[in-house]
């Protein structure tokens, strides 16, 4: 572990100064919340990122998957109702909300009160390998509020909150601790493969719209929009 906050800090580092690349859309369901700015985020604003990532339509719509894949390949040790029919579908759907809902408050509380600024900002890099190195050591050294480089301490309190939420309620066998650190482990590469996909998401925006392909959107209420301004 320490090695890996090394080898992150370092990567960090070496970048030259942050040049905040074309903000996205607002709302934009795959960003939010990104730095588009060098400034700070205001407490308010920590609220109103938190807000967005816990009540917005991604919160709702991104653990329908998992849930399917569950459905569709479940465990044979799970008992019958977590793996047969609606009410199964329902229940690990419930456990992925729970879990995304603790992994953002735990985020979002850690930052609050350390002063820590988790937003994502971009590579300056143009090395796509420089930039995926980059979005990994982001998850382990992010920013002060004050623009300084730092322990990603929200990083590990989400990650542990996401993982361990799941013994409150999960079936016996699966609420025990071995498994609460696997998924505290899932849970922090998560964090890290958000940090990619938010570095390279313009990228493949750009690839799509030059192809002429359909790019995943989802579509945004009113009050997202102005909440993420």
């Amino acid at each position: 572990m320490l090695s890996s906050l090394l080898a992150a800090l370092v990567v960090l580092n070496a970048q030259e100064p942050t040049q905040p690349k074309a903000a996205p859309s607002p709302g934009d369901a795959l960003y939010a919340p990104v730095a588009t700015a060098d400034r700070p985020a205001s407490l308010r604003q920590k609220w109103l990122d938190y807000v967005v990532v816990t009540s917005g339509p991604r919160a709702f719509m991104s653990p329908v998957f998992p849930a399917a894949i569950r459905m569709i390949n479940p465990k044979p040790n799970y008992p019958r109702e977590w793996r047969l029919g609606a009410g199964a579908f329902a229940r690990n759907y419930a456990n992925g909300l729970a879990a995304r809902s603790a992994t953002e408050t735990g985020r979002f509380l850690t930052a609050a009160l350390l002063k820590e600024d988790f937003r994502y900002r971009p590579s300056s890099s143009k090395n796509p390998l420089g930039r995926v190195a980059h979005a990994i050591g982001f998850t382990f050294i992010d920013k002060s509020d004050t623009g300084h480089n730092r322990l990603a301490i929200s990083n590990f309190v989400a990650a542990g909150a996401g993982g361990f939420v799941g013994n409150l309620y999960l079936p016996r066998g699966f609420n025990d601790l071995s498994h609460a650190q696997t998924r505290m482990a899932i849970e922090f590469g998560s964090l890290a493969g958000q940090n990619i996909l938010r570095e390279f998401a313009p990228d493949l925006l750009k690839l799509a719209r030059k192809l002429h392909l359909p790019f995943p959107r989802v579509p945004l209420p009113e009050w997202w929009v102005a909440l993420d301004r």
